[in-house]
Protein backbone atom coordinates (compact mmCIF):
# COMPACT_ATOMS: atom_id res chain seq x y z
CA UNK A 1 0.00 0.00 0.00
CA UNK A 2 0.55 3.60 -0.82
CA UNK A 3 0.94 5.16 2.33
CA UNK A 4 2.03 8.64 1.92
CA UNK A 5 -1.23 8.60 -0.85
CA UNK A 6 -3.50 7.10 2.17
CA UNK A 7 -2.27 9.78 4.34
CA UNK A 8 -3.16 12.17 1.67
CA UNK A 9 -6.39 10.88 1.19
CA UNK A 10 -7.27 10.67 4.97
CA UNK A 11 -6.27 14.36 4.91
CA UNK A 12 -8.61 15.57 2.56
CA UNK A 13 -11.60 13.65 3.81
CA UNK A 14 -11.06 15.22 8.01
CA UNK A 15 -10.61 18.22 5.95
CA UNK A 16 -13.64 18.10 3.35
CA UNK A 17 -15.71 16.85 6.90
CA UNK A 18 -14.70 20.24 8.76
CA UNK A 19 -15.70 22.19 5.46
CA UNK A 20 -19.28 20.99 5.18
CA UNK A 21 -19.64 20.24 9.09
CA UNK A 22 -18.47 24.47 9.55
CA UNK A 23 -21.12 25.65 6.14
CA UNK A 24 -24.55 25.08 7.02
CA UNK A 25 -26.34 26.79 9.84
CA UNK A 26 -26.81 24.16 12.23
CA UNK A 27 -28.18 23.79 15.99
CA UNK A 28 -25.38 23.45 18.23
CA UNK A 29 -25.24 21.36 21.23
CA UNK A 30 -22.27 19.88 23.48
CA UNK A 31 -22.36 16.57 25.04
CA UNK A 32 -19.96 13.77 26.53
CA UNK A 33 -20.32 10.22 25.59
CA UNK A 34 -18.90 7.09 27.58
CA UNK A 35 -18.65 3.79 25.77
CA UNK A 36 -17.49 0.44 27.08
CA UNK A 37 -16.76 -2.35 24.82
CA UNK A 38 -16.45 -5.82 25.80
CA UNK A 39 -15.34 -8.72 23.52
CA UNK A 40 -15.57 -12.36 25.16
CA UNK A 41 -13.26 -14.37 22.97
CA UNK A 42 -14.79 -18.27 23.21
CA UNK A 43 -11.70 -19.59 20.81
CA UNK A 44 -9.35 -18.16 18.07
CA UNK A 45 -12.28 -17.62 15.73
CA UNK A 46 -15.91 -17.27 17.83
CA UNK A 47 -16.24 -13.88 20.08
CA UNK A 48 -19.42 -12.11 21.54
CA UNK A 49 -18.87 -8.10 21.25
CA UNK A 50 -21.42 -5.53 24.10
CA UNK A 51 -21.55 -2.10 24.30
CA UNK A 52 -22.75 0.33 26.68
CA UNK A 53 -23.14 3.90 25.62
CA UNK A 54 -24.66 6.38 28.27
CA UNK A 55 -24.68 10.14 26.61
CA UNK A 56 -24.97 13.22 28.63
CA UNK A 57 -25.90 16.40 26.95
CA UNK A 58 -24.43 19.47 28.90
CA UNK A 59 -26.66 21.59 26.87
CA UNK A 60 -29.64 20.22 28.57
CA UNK A 61 -28.28 19.36 31.79
CA UNK A 62 -29.30 15.59 31.43
CA UNK A 63 -29.16 12.21 29.96
CA UNK A 64 -29.54 12.48 26.55
CA UNK A 65 -29.72 8.62 25.14
CA UNK A 66 -28.85 5.57 25.93
CA UNK A 67 -27.45 2.52 24.05
CA UNK A 68 -26.57 -1.32 24.39
CA UNK A 69 -25.47 -3.68 21.80
CA UNK A 70 -24.39 -7.20 21.29
CA UNK A 71 -23.11 -9.04 18.35
CA UNK A 72 -21.69 -12.18 17.69
CA UNK A 73 -18.62 -11.77 15.92
CA UNK A 74 -16.50 -14.44 13.78
CA UNK A 75 -13.15 -14.10 12.71
CA UNK A 76 -11.69 -15.26 9.53
CA UNK A 77 -8.27 -14.27 9.98
CA UNK A 78 -5.82 -11.30 11.13
CA UNK A 79 -7.75 -8.40 8.40
CA UNK A 80 -11.17 -9.85 8.36
CA UNK A 81 -14.12 -10.45 10.77
CA UNK A 82 -18.05 -10.38 10.26
CA UNK A 83 -20.48 -10.22 12.38
CA UNK A 84 -24.69 -9.71 13.41
CA UNK A 85 -26.38 -8.31 16.52
CA UNK A 86 -28.83 -6.45 18.10
CA UNK A 87 -29.28 -2.80 19.28
CA UNK A 88 -31.74 -0.58 21.62
CA UNK A 89 -31.32 3.25 21.74
CA UNK A 90 -33.52 4.93 23.76
CA UNK A 91 -33.95 8.59 23.54
CA UNK A 92 -34.32 11.02 26.24
CA UNK A 93 -33.13 14.64 25.78
CA UNK A 94 -34.68 17.02 23.80
CA UNK A 95 -37.11 14.67 23.22
CA UNK A 96 -38.38 10.93 24.06
CA UNK A 97 -38.42 8.37 21.42
CA UNK A 98 -36.47 4.72 21.11
CA UNK A 99 -34.90 2.60 18.69
CA UNK A 100 -34.09 -1.00 17.94
CA UNK A 101 -32.03 -2.24 15.26
CA UNK A 102 -30.76 -5.68 13.34
CA UNK A 103 -26.90 -5.27 11.72
CA UNK A 104 -24.59 -7.00 9.83
CA UNK A 105 -20.89 -5.59 9.84
CA UNK A 106 -17.76 -6.29 8.35
CA UNK A 107 -14.33 -4.97 9.19
CA UNK A 108 -11.53 -4.95 7.47
CA UNK A 109 -7.90 -4.40 9.58
CA UNK A 110 -4.16 -4.13 8.29
CA UNK A 111 -0.83 -2.43 9.53
CA UNK A 112 -0.67 -4.16 13.00
CA UNK A 113 2.77 -4.88 13.95
CA UNK A 114 3.67 -1.58 12.20
CA UNK A 115 3.70 2.16 13.54
CA UNK A 116 0.07 2.74 12.13
CA UNK A 117 -3.20 0.62 12.34
CA UNK A 118 -6.29 1.09 10.21
CA UNK A 119 -9.74 -0.54 10.09
CA UNK A 120 -12.45 0.12 8.10
CA UNK A 121 -16.31 -1.04 9.41
CA UNK A 122 -18.84 -1.16 6.90
CA UNK A 123 -22.37 -1.77 8.77
CA UNK A 124 -25.81 -2.22 7.51
CA UNK A 125 -29.01 -1.37 9.57
CA UNK A 126 -32.55 -2.56 9.78
CA UNK A 127 -33.76 0.09 12.14
CA UNK A 128 -37.54 -0.38 14.02
CA UNK A 129 -37.90 3.66 15.36
CA UNK A 130 -41.04 4.40 17.22
CA UNK A 131 -41.43 7.66 15.46
CA UNK A 132 -42.36 6.05 12.33
CA UNK A 133 -44.47 2.94 10.96
CA UNK A 134 -41.64 2.32 8.33
CA UNK A 135 -38.64 0.52 8.65
CA UNK A 136 -35.88 2.37 7.95
CA UNK A 137 -32.49 1.34 6.24
CA UNK A 138 -29.04 2.70 6.38
CA UNK A 139 -25.23 1.89 5.64
CA UNK A 140 -22.44 2.90 7.33
CA UNK A 141 -18.56 3.20 6.57
CA UNK A 142 -16.02 4.24 9.28
CA UNK A 143 -12.23 4.51 8.86
CA UNK A 144 -10.65 4.25 11.95
CA UNK A 145 -6.40 4.85 12.70
CA UNK A 146 -3.90 4.73 15.35
CA UNK A 147 -0.64 5.95 14.74
CA UNK A 148 1.96 5.70 17.85
CA UNK A 149 3.37 9.26 19.25
CA UNK A 150 6.47 10.13 19.09
CA UNK A 151 8.09 6.63 19.80
CA UNK A 152 5.99 6.02 22.64
CA UNK A 153 4.87 2.02 22.95
CA UNK A 154 1.63 3.10 24.93
CA UNK A 155 -0.09 6.68 23.24
CA UNK A 156 -1.29 6.48 19.88
CA UNK A 157 -2.78 9.03 17.86
CA UNK A 158 -6.37 8.09 16.88
CA UNK A 159 -7.99 9.55 13.58
CA UNK A 160 -11.46 8.65 12.57
CA UNK A 161 -14.35 9.04 10.58
CA UNK A 162 -17.97 7.62 9.96
CA UNK A 163 -20.03 8.59 7.29
CA UNK A 164 -23.86 7.71 7.56
CA UNK A 165 -26.27 7.30 4.41
CA UNK A 166 -30.11 6.56 4.58
CA UNK A 167 -31.69 4.12 2.04
CA UNK A 168 -35.19 4.81 1.46
CA UNK A 169 -37.34 7.48 3.14
CA UNK A 170 -40.13 6.57 6.01
CA UNK A 171 -43.33 8.34 6.91
CA UNK A 172 -43.79 11.36 8.89
CA UNK A 173 -41.01 12.05 11.66
CA UNK A 174 -38.54 9.27 10.11
CA UNK A 175 -35.54 9.14 8.39
CA UNK A 176 -35.37 10.75 5.02
CA UNK A 177 -33.22 9.12 1.98
CA UNK A 178 -29.36 10.33 1.58
CA UNK A 179 -27.12 11.36 3.47
CA UNK A 180 -27.80 11.15 7.16
CA UNK A 181 -24.83 12.18 9.53
CA UNK A 182 -21.12 12.30 9.28
CA UNK A 183 -18.72 11.70 13.03
CA UNK A 184 -15.31 12.94 12.90
CA UNK A 185 -12.85 12.02 15.87
CA UNK A 186 -9.45 13.24 16.84
CA UNK A 187 -7.89 12.38 19.42
CA UNK A 188 -5.51 9.08 21.74
CA UNK A 189 -5.94 5.95 22.21
CA UNK A 190 -3.83 4.72 25.34
CA UNK A 191 -2.77 1.02 25.59
CA UNK A 192 -2.73 0.01 29.33
CA UNK A 193 -2.57 -4.04 29.01
CA UNK A 194 -2.29 -6.47 26.29
CA UNK A 195 -6.05 -6.89 26.50
CA UNK A 196 -7.37 -3.00 27.92
CA UNK A 197 -7.08 -0.07 25.95
CA UNK A 198 -8.64 3.63 26.14
CA UNK A 199 -9.57 5.96 23.12
CA UNK A 200 -10.60 9.74 24.20
CA UNK A 201 -10.85 13.00 22.35
CA UNK A 202 -13.17 15.35 20.50
CA UNK A 203 -16.01 14.08 18.39
CA UNK A 204 -17.09 16.34 15.91
CA UNK A 205 -21.14 15.13 15.16
CA UNK A 206 -23.07 16.92 12.28
CA UNK A 207 -26.37 15.41 11.52
CA UNK A 208 -28.94 16.04 9.00
CA UNK A 209 -32.08 17.12 9.73
CA UNK A 210 -34.55 17.53 6.42
CA UNK A 211 -37.45 17.47 8.35
CA UNK A 212 -36.64 20.39 10.90
CA UNK A 213 -35.89 23.93 10.13
CA UNK A 214 -32.22 23.39 11.32
CA UNK A 215 -29.45 20.63 10.90
CA UNK A 216 -27.71 19.65 14.19
CA UNK A 217 -23.89 19.08 15.10
CA UNK A 218 -23.14 17.75 18.23
CA UNK A 219 -19.63 18.90 19.53
CA UNK A 220 -18.66 15.63 21.43
CA UNK A 221 -16.09 15.21 24.44
CA UNK A 222 -15.67 11.31 23.96
CA UNK A 223 -14.41 8.76 26.07
CA UNK A 224 -13.95 4.76 25.29
CA UNK A 225 -12.84 1.53 27.41
CA UNK A 226 -12.42 -1.17 24.91
CA UNK A 227 -11.63 -4.84 26.57
CA UNK A 228 -11.04 -8.20 25.65
CA UNK A 229 -10.79 -11.35 27.49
Amino acid sequence: MNFSKFFKSLGCLFCLSLILNGSVQADNKIENWVQINQTLNFNDSLGLFTEVQPRISYSEGELASMIARLAPIYTINSHHSVGAGFLWQGNFSPSASNETRLFLQYIFSHGAGGSSLFAHRFRAEHRALNTTIDKAYRLRYQLRSLHYWLGSSNLRVLLANELFFNLNTTAISGPVSGFDQNRLVLGFNYIWSKNLNSDFGYMNNYIRKPRSIEDRTNHIFYYCLNATF
